[in-house]
């Protein structure tokens, strides 16, 4: 049975506002994060030696044995000097909210191995603080791209939620789609006539 298109009252957009507020949380801390790590482009560079590096395999186990969530971390330790002092950093990418992209931590297990040596960004004003990886970290560019999702998502639901439930037999323009009936042909009666009718014996 088609569903007829009505209207009743105004539209409620609570959901609409609730990706809206999702979008402001994530894109704020993404920017938030991002413009930080950027400004560690501009720190002071040294040579530092890892002494350590580790990937770590996560495994929690869910309904599907199967099938188990796995993630992997990974964590590194390195020395550098600065001014004749040494220092024992182990920090990878700034403002990284404490998160790590699996893969990217797979990654960056294969490229730096203990033993290695690498340039570190450290800051002039307190040099214990330093990274390995300078720059906006992945986990603030990801929190900005769930930003913007979340705005397009919101936007979508805004529009299905203005226009509301359809009529299967509506068109674009709302009007009611109907199928043009065929009205029987009729015969002539004196035509008709020469036509024997259903059931009738033909006559000898």
């Amino acid at each position: 049975m088609a569903r007829a298109k009505k209207r009743q009252g105004k539209p409620d957009y609570r959901v609409t506002w609730f990706l809206y507020a999702l979008s402001a949380l994530a894109f704020g801390f993404g920017a938030w994060g991002a413009f930080n790590g950027a400004q560690t482009l501009k720190w002071p560079r040294a040579a530092a030696e890892i002494v350590d590096a580790n990937l770590t395999y996560h495994e929690q186990k869910t309904r599907d044995v199967q099938r188990p969530d796995h993630w992997n971390t990974f964590a590194v330790h390195y020395l550098y000097s600065v001014d004749g002092k040494t220092y024992l950093g182990g920090g990878i990418e700034p403002y990284d909210f404490n998160m790590q992209n699996s893969a990217g931590a797979a990654k960056m297990a294969d490229t730096y191995k203990a033993g290695a040596t690498v340039q570190i960004a450290y800051d002039p004003k307190n040099p214990a603080e330093a990274y390995l990886i300078p720059g906006p970290s992945s986990m603030s560019l990801m929190l900005l791209g769930l930003g913007a999702a979340f705005v397009l998502f919101g936007l979508l639901a805004r529009r299905m939620i203005r226009l509301g439930p359809g009529s299967d037999e509506d068109d674009a323009g709302g009007t009611k789609k109907t199928k043009p009936v065929r009205k029987p042909v009729e015969l002539d009666p004196d035509i008709a006539s020469f036509y024997p009718k259903p059931g009738a014996q033909p006559q000898p």
